[in-house]
């Protein structure tokens, strides 16, 4: 049976490929790049089917570097508290959502920023009285923390003696010790996410499809699951069994801490098995997730100082628990991924990866650190000389929400955040993402943030180092050539080169050939992952 012969021409085609980094014609032979090249090959006139690009730009398909895949389907259909501004506008949003949908048992929300909440500290009473009948859950823009009324205390089953989990808070009222309605990190973890996440089979599976969806419309083509659970995996595999996996997944198995060593190991003993069983190009479990300490908005994320606030936070995984996981997870070859955001976490997590490397004598495993957002100059090195990619995401970056993390970090660390220069200098892989839904997934503004550290809604506000800004094309590779090589995908995507799968974007522009800010007047022409268009405009 003849494979069917496809050619792309009538633009310029960037492959990404430091080979031959440009071309003008590509020919896809079934799901395979069969050539690339500026004259079209012998046989071009006899091609099933010529997509003409007409002037746009041929890119490689975006790699999310560090994606929350169902959860942002999920995030989706609740109320978006993203730029409200105030805190009147939230609690408009949260009882607009509540009049709009009556039948439903609670009230969902989600992005909500610190800055928009009096002092950053939000309360159970500002919810209480507009929906005092239904249980109310609302997310932080950063899901490391949730926001609920008093019936959602009462769901969850938290009063005012209720103990706090290990790595989490249920913060209280200084004056009389009553839960406030504000749990942070672990509090949120183990009693919030796992209620909401409790759904049917078949809702989890359109939550995933509607993440797909959104990815293949911004010309995302794989992406890096981090904190995969097991309801989920089965879910995705179900949707690759159906042929409705849109987009290349590389899963990393969250592990809690739950202050007992043996179930810790536990969870990296199950992450191997899921490591052995689901091993394809399309869905694979590449390792394992820890998240060492929460983020600056929160002030929980460990600083190595107190915050400008006088307040201080311990990381969630301290070096004597997370060691021995860290080196079982090494010791099984699964790649590990830790959450750091402050230079505390990042020297802990980096201490951790360099031993069991030591310890158990291996190497090249491509170990990640996510997030980065504060790391000193010594780590930084460090990770370069050990190999260990910085997992980053430019939208965190984005100065239209960092009014309270530059607050509470102080001006003289939040010079020397988001260093995206500083790991390249000291030869770390680099691969972006933008940690959908803590932020907007779409592929182009990201690439604007790291091209210019500057707001893609709000160009009045300042860049945060601008003299750290990367070129557009330089940024490209970030997203699509780089995460793929971090998530040991490079033998089969990342690049637009003979035997490479056909995963591509076609752009409506030229964005390599202008000013960034052609990048948000841009639109994703085509979408195209193993020879199939899953989106076209």
């Amino acid at each position: 049976m003849k494979t069917r012969r496809r050619l792309i021409t009538g633009g310029r085609v960037f492959t990404a490929d430091p080979a031959r980094p440009w071309a003008t014609t590509v020919v896809i032979e079934g799901d395979r790049i069969l050539f690339v090249g500026d004259t079209p090959p012998a046989g071009s006139d006899d091609m099933e089917e010529t997509i003409d690009v007409a002037g746009g730009l041929v890119l490689p398909g975006f790699i999310d570097g560090h994606v929350h895949v169902a959860m942002t389907g999920a995030s989706m259909l609740k109320a978006q508290l993203r730029g409200s501004g105030s805190l009147d506008e939230i609690r408009r949003r949260v009882r607009a959502w509540a009049d709009e949908h009556p039948d439903e048992p609670r009230v969902l929300g989600t992005n909500w920023v610190h800055s928009d909440v009096p002092d950053a500290k939000p309360t159970r009473q500002m919810l209480d009285d507009i929906v005092p009948d239904r249980p109310v859950y609302l997310e932080a823009y950063d899901f490391h923390s949730s926001w609920v009324n008093s019936a959602a205390l009462a769901e969850l089953g938290i009063d005012n003696d209720t103990p706090d989990p290990i790595g989490g808070e249920i913060v209280r009222d200084p004056a009389t010790g009553e839960a406030t309605g504000h749990l942070l990190e672990n509090a949120c973890a183990m009693w919030v996410r796992p209620l909401l996440a409790n759904v049917a089979d078949q809702v989890r599976e359109q939550h995933i499809v509607a993440a797909l969806d959104a990815f293949a419309r911004a010309g995302i083509t794989g992406a890096v699951e981090m904190a995969l659970e097991e309801p989920v995996l089965r879910a995705m595999h179900a949707l690759h069994e159906t042929g409705r996996l849109t987009a290349r997944i590389v899963g990393h198995m969250i592990i809690y801490r739950t202050g007992e060593a043996e179930t810790e190991l536990a969870q990296v003993r199950r992450a191997v098995d899921l490591a052995n069983t689901y091993r394809g190009d399309r869905l694979r479990v590449g390792g394992i997730k820890i998240i060492a300490d929460g983020t600056i908005d929160g002030c929980t994320a460990a600083l190595s100082a107190p915050y400008a606030t006088g307040e201080d936070a311990e990381p969630i995984w301290d070096p004597q628990a997370l060691d021995p996981v860290v080196r079982a997870a090494d010791a099984a070859g699964l790649q590990i991924a830790i959450h750091a955001i402050g230079d505390e976490a990042v020297r802990i997590a980096v201490d951790a990866l360099e031993s069991a490397m030591r310890v158990n004598r291996t190497a090249g495993r491509r170990h990640r650190i996510e997030h980065l957002e504060y790391a000193r100059e010594e780590e930084i090195t460090r990770m370069g000389a050990l190999g260990i990619t910085a997992s980053m995401q430019p939208v965190h970056l984005d100065p239209a929400i960092l009014d309270h993390w530059l607050e509470v970090l102080g001006p003289e660390r939040a010079n020397h955040s988001f260093a995206w220069p500083l790991y390249l200098a000291a030869g770390a892989a680099l691969a972006f993402g933008t940690d959908t839904p803590t932020a907007p997934h779409e592929a182009l503004p990201n690439m604007y943030l790291a091209s210019t550290r500057k707001s893609p809604t709000d160009d009045t506000l300042p860049a945060l180092r601008p003299d750290w800004a990367l070129p557009v094309e330089q940024a490209v590779l970030h997203g699509t050539r780089e995460p793929a090589w971090a998530a040991w995908l490079e033998h089969r995507t990342g690049m637009l080169k003979p035997g490479l799968a056909a995963d591509l974007v076609v752009l409506d522009r030229d964005v390599l050939a202008g000013e960034p800010s052609v990048l948000l007047q841009t639109g994703v022409r085509m979408t195209m992952m193993d020879g199939t268009v899953v989106h076209s405009s």
